[in-house]
């Protein structure tokens, strides 16, 4: 489900089946950031673990400490996010 907020009110989610972070139906390169902090021969950091449940608790690590890093998922479509 996508749902995003700049002002931390959320708006209801019109969309009723999963995007596929989880499932796996969006693959590793459709996501993509602004920096991964280089961590490990593996890259546990990278865009990959930017989902819920990655394993072994990895996760996606931003390289600075800003309010301008970025984490970008391709949807294959043209998609507005409200």
């Amino acid at each position: 489900y996508l749902m995003t907020s700049s002002t931390g009110l959320l708006k209801s989610c019109k969309t009723t089946s999963p995007l596929g972070m989880i499932s796996g139906k969006i693959r590793d390169d459709q996501i993509t950031s602004s920096s991964v902090l280089p961590l490990g021969p593996e890259g546990q950091c990278a865009e990959k673990f930017a989902r819920p449940y990655a394993p072994d608790g990895k996760s996606w690590c931003a390289k600075y400490k800003s309010l301008s890093e970025w984490l970008q998922v391709d949807l294959g479509f043209p998609t507005k996010v409200i």
